[in-house]
């Protein structure tokens, strides 16, 4: 029995079917659809004890569907509180980025093959298609859910009025609903997706107001029959930035679903945000949110990647050269060893490693890869460390005695009226462990919860658990019988299985299972003419492409090694105005000082000592491949 399903059961009557709820949903008949199901094939494998990002994807869905209220239609609980006496979970009206989540979790499941909870996904699914009005925007209700709105307006939520009524509509996460219908028509083109998609697609495409080459949408927030006028003003700073997730679904819509129009239009949002609204300087340079002093990292690397999306849906040249130049930006306000990039860049900015920024920026890095434009030995680096350090994976810390808990009278917390939850719409009930998988919100260099706000906002588990896909599905790589292994980390393929010892030895084993021709990018300390390869045990000579080893033809039942030299670097480094020395193996950092105190990063010394470990995991290989990055 999974962590939810004692609560979930009394919302069953005696059949077993889903009872009615009781929140006021703008379409009470909508389409039906069959339940998720994610056919492939599973098998036993020993493998190294390294970064594994199918297992990743695995605790994933865990924290995807777990931190959900059964009472209301599981809902995500936005806000998650670990260092309280009691930790908590909270509703907010920022629940409504649960939309990420219905992106992310199907793609998690194709990569692990995790069964756990499909009843909450089919029942969030039927929830969103409730929602979908007749213009084919998704509202949110706001009768029956207590917490659907703050007190005021507020422009990080998405808000520039404060609606009343029984609906409103956020339209920037109907951006990212729409990226989710995308994943599910492709799943089941036979299924009510495809149509939803492309309604929320026309419906959203009807906010804009189009002029020449650039558009824009009236306003970040709506309701039913509203009518769409063109603002006094264009939408500068935070409010253009929301646009992006909106540019994004429609670049989705075209790229996966053929609606060239929804591409075009994307384009047009984007030329504004990029060119014209000031939200970037020519040179790619980040410009301050208004009111603030600093730039919001996420809210400009969003818009990279979602200029990347449109190239890749419909091949725009000036917006792939302007979101380079951003990227290339953006890298220089982090620390590239480590893939810690602020929340906020700005004199008062860097305090935290928002996992939303860094999350994109793995993102952006393995688009550019594929482009031609080579990322690899910085995605793997941010993978690796800041990234995969502070996605939630063990709850142990939290019961140890080690940590002294947070008086919350005493703590001052972030001052958005948003960020404000009330007891009465949180729970209490299992909340750490129902918290793994997820990414936390606020982590430092060296700890992933600095105890100076809340521990989790989901919408960095939204972006994490995406960017754990994407970089799952390019660790290998097939084009016309040639497998590249462009990441060395653990992974299944239908191809060839890849097993990496790094950091624990300079070693990848390649098993093959069909014949073909293999390719495996060195990592960047290795020169070419370290490295050594055997197939079968015997020595082959190595070609190279670039830092790519050509091993050649192989076939079916082979065992290809290849190895090279992995040792440890010291490197003293300054991050946001605070030393710290960094002992690396590979590209792994295997240590920090000084270390952190609630849950210290880079507790690693296992890797520093001894062989490669080893453990039995079930690996997962999906029937239907979802190129989703």
């Amino acid at each position: 029995m999974n962590l939810l399903t004692a609560s979930y059961l009394k919302l069953r009557d005696s059949t077993g079917d889903l009872m009615k709820s009781s929140i006021n949903y703008i379409n009470p008949n909508p389409p039906s659809s069959e339940p998720p199901r994610y056919p492939g094939h599973y098998y036993e494998s020993c493998v190294p004890a390294t970064l594994d990002l199918a297992e990743r994807a695995g605790l994933c869905v865990n924290g995807l569907t777990e931190t959900t209220d059964p009472e209301y239609d599981d809902e995500l609980y936005w806000i998650v509180d670990l260092l309280a006496e009691r930790p908590m979970m909270y509703h907010t009206i920022d629940d409504h980025v649960q939309a990420k989540f219905l992106q992310a979790l199907p793609l998690n499941r194709n990569s692990c093959g995790s069964k756990q909870n499909l009843d909450v996904e089919h029942r969030l699914l039927q929830t969103h298609l409730r929602m979908q009005g007749p213009d084919g925007l998704i509202y949110y209700p706001i009768k029956g859910r207590p917490w659907a709105l703050p007190p005021k307006a507020e422009v990080f939520a998405g808000l520039d009025f404060l609606p009343t009524g029984d609906h409103w509509c956020s339209v920037m996460m109907n951006g990212k609903m729409l990226g989710a219908f995308c994943i599910y028509a492709m799943r089941d083109p036979e299924g009510p997706w495809r149509d939803a998609a492309l309604r929320l697609a026309r419906g959203l495409m009807n906010l804009c107001i189009v002029e020449g080459d650039i558009a824009y949408l009236f306003k970040n927030c709506t309701v039913p029959g509203l009518a769409i006028t063109k603002p006094a003003e264009k939408p500068t700073a935070t409010r253009a930035a929301m646009m992006g997730w909106v540019a994004e679904g429609l670049a989705q819509c075209a790229r996966f679903l053929g609606f060239r129009e929804a591409g075009e239009m994307a384009a047009k949002i984007l030329r504004y945000i990029l060119r014209d609204s000031g939200y970037f300087l020519g040179n790619g340079e980040f410009t301050n949110e208004t009111n603030f002093d600093m730039a919001h990292f996420h809210a400009h690397s969003l818009q990279i990647m979602a200029a990347i999306e449109v190239y890749q849906a419909i091949g725009d040249e000036e917006l792939l050269d302007l979101a380079r130049k951003a990227y290339d930006y953006a890298v220089k306000q982090g620390n590239i060893l480590v893939g810690y990039f602020p929340e906020f860049v700005g004199d008062r900015g860097g305090g935290a490693s928002e996992i939303c920024e860094v999350a994109d920026m793995i993102t952006i890095g393995l688009k550019l890869s594929m482009l031609g434009q080579d990322e690899w030995d910085n995605v793997d680096r941010w993978l690796r460390n800041q990234f995969a350090e502070c996605q939630l994976t063990q709850t142990y810390w939290f019961t140890d005695g080690h940590i002294g808990k947070l008086n919350r009278k005493k703590v001052v917390l972030s001052p958005a009226g948003c960020d404000k939850p009330k007891p009465e719409h949180g729970t209490s009930d299992r909340v750490a462990e129902r918290a793994v998988g997820s990414f936390c919100s606020r982590p430092s260099p060296n700890d992933m919860i600095q105890g100076q706000d809340w521990s989790i906002y989901h919408c960095c588990t939204g972006n994490g658990s995406r960017a754990i896909y994407h970089a799952w599905e390019k660790i290998v790589t097939w084009h016309d019988g040639t497998l590249r292994v462009n990441l060395l980390l653990n992974r299944a393929s239908r191809w060839a299985d890849v097993n990496s010892h790094i950091p624990y030895q300079g070693q990848v084993d390649v098993e093959i299972k069909v014949d073909l021709d293999l390719e495996i990018r060195l990592p960047e300390w290795v020169e070419p003419d370290e490295a050594i390869c055997t197939v079968n045990g015997k020595n082959r000579e190595l070609d190279f492409d670039g830092r790519y080893a050509q091993v050649g033809g192989v076939k079916k039942g082979d065992h290809v090694e290849l190895k090279f030299p992995i040792f440890e670097r010291l490197d003293r480094v300054t991050i946001w105005h605070k030393e710290y020395t960094l002992v690396r193996k590979g590209n792994n950092v295997v240590w920090i000082d000084p270390p952190g105190k609630n849950c210290p990063l880079y507790q690693n010394d296992h890797y520093r000592k001894g062989p490669t470990l080893w453990r039995t995991v079930t690996r997962f290989i999906p029937k239907q491949d979802i190129p989703w990055c």
